[in-house]
């Protein structure tokens, strides 16, 4: 088995690569993954935020126990009486279509986020392994999106069957996941192409 000195220099970088020294076409390689992962990422959180919500409340109505009743039900919200006549406003319709995520559903959303999410946070890890960054501290940050993974589709979980007021892990999780790809890609883009060498 290979020990740890096999595996990283003197300075604990991986076999000796540095992601300043790859050759030209592994650097076009990460940044234009790394890109196309951040243009992913926006684009969930686009559709996030449109089917679901970035409120611990709008978690809430989406992954509760109860198909949450909305305004537009008769006798509104407080159990008051309203005419038939009432004006519906666009963000009482809005509101009315959010998503409400049946358990199947939910089976379905962890299944391909946890498959997804975690290939994407190995890749992600997989070139921040070559960083300058001291071992400890490059653990943690290649810790944070598989982190973020786990809290956010348990929170999910934990929402529909523990307590609405759980919800707020949805958040925090998804939050997770974005602040560990946005760290690992800046610092991936730095070394990649501004870092300077010292000669030895």
């Amino acid at each position: 088995m290979a020990g740890r000195g096999e595996l990283t220099n003197r300075s604990g970088h991986m076999l000796g690569i540095r992601l300043s020294r790859l050759p030209m076409s592994a650097k076009i390689f990460c940044t234009l993954y790394l890109l196309g992962i951040g243009c992913g990422a926006i684009a969930a959180f686009a559709q996030a935020a449109t089917a679901i919500g970035l409120s611990p409340s709008d978690v809430q109505s989406s992954f509760g126990r109860e198909m949450p009743m909305t305004s537009l039900a008769p006798g509104g919200a407080h159990g008051q009486h309203q005419s038939a006549e009432k004006e519906i406003r666009v963000s009482d319709i809005s509101s009315a279509a959010k998503v409400w995520v049946r358990t199947p559903l939910l089976i379905q959303t962890s299944h391909t986020h946890l498959f997804g999410q975690t290939l994407i946070a190995g890749l992600l890890g997989l070139i921040f392994l070559f960083s300058s960054l001291g071992e400890r501290l490059k653990s943690v940050i290649l810790a944070i999106p598989f982190v973020g993974t786990l809290v956010d589709i348990g929170g999910m979980w934990l929402t529909r069957f523990a307590s609405p007021s759980l919800s707020v892990l949805v958040i925090a999780g998804g939050s997770l996941f974005a602040l560990g790809y946005t760290l690992i890609a800046l610092i991936a883009f730095y070394e990649l192409w501004f870092k300077k060498e010292i000669p030895a």
